[in-house]
């Protein structure tokens, strides 16, 4: 079975590399291109106001690597981190090297997974407190936390300090997806995000699309396999972010790595 990667950026490659380290055949096909903030000048000069926060929330890995090259300085010490999911946390660790007490995130052992099991680290936060809460993360993205944050009579900014944008194969890459589609193999297609799903559509044509949804479909988190479920893929499979889960639903599926 062919191991299909939509997951773009850092993120992306680090699994699409130590699925094929483990002697998967796997593929990287992002659904995005990643480039620079929309506008740098007005993302320099938000987060030049980081003190004025009591909560910057960084939805994604590359949000912290964008916004580091952002900002200016040490991290002000009145202002929390949210960092949403284990590798965001990871790269808030070694990149923006903040107290560790004013970093806030689910745990390994929370069943939840994104957005959700942040907010359930937040409200499980002893004093917690937000008045001024900004979210660090693309030009377009899902407004759960903004939502939940203002609920609780805060104010929520946001600040895009990368782009994304929908990726356009190359002519070699799309004769390999034909072959692919020719041998009969089916595809186990990981999804990160409710927009690859829609992105993967728009890079492929009718056959391609027919084909994927006869493959298995691995969802990072239950809304993805909603979304997933709702276009057509019948056999979808929940995991979380996290890279040891992919894998175990490989594993679960019966997806073994090839012999050197």
């Amino acid at each position: 079975m062919l191991v299909i990667v939509t997951r773009p950026a850092s993120a992306g490659r680090r699994l699409f590399e130590r699925l094929r380290r483990q002697g998967y055949r796997a593929h990287w096909w992002a659904a995005f291109d990643i480039g620079d903030a929309p506008d740098p000048p007005h993302a320099r000069a938000v987060l030049a106001r980081l003190s004025d926060y009591d909560l910057a929330i960084f939805v994604s890995a590359t949000a912290v690597h964008a916004a580091r090259s952002l900002i200016r300085g040490a991290w002000p010490s009145g202002t929390m981190i949210g960092a949403v999911g284990a590798s965001t946390l990871a790269a808030v660790e070694a990149e923006l090297k903040p107290p560790q007490k004013a970093v806030i995130s689910a745990t390994e052992e929370d069943q939840q997974s994104g957005s959700e099991a942040f907010w359930g680290a937040w409200l499980a936060t002893k004093h917690r407190a937000a008045h001024r809460v900004l979210l660090v993360r693309a030009q377009d993205g899902r407004n759960w936390l903004n939502e939940r944050f203002a609920e609780q009579g805060a104010q929520v900014d946001t600040v895009a300090v990368y782009s994304r944008a929908l990726r356009r194969p190359s002519a070699q890459e799309l004769q390999k997806l034909k072959e692919w589609i020719a041998s009969g193999e089916e595809p186990a297609i990981v999804f990160s995000s409710t927009e690859a799903v829609t992105a993967l559509d728009r890079q492929v044509d009718s056959a391609a699309q027919a084909w994927l949804r006869n493959g298995i479909a691995i969802a990072c988190h239950p809304r993805i396999g909603d979304k997933l479920l709702s276009n057509g893929y019948a056999r979808v499979l929940n995991s979380t972010f996290d890279d040891d889960s992919i894998v175990a639903q490989l594993e679960s599926i019966g997806v073994e790595p090839q012999a050197p």
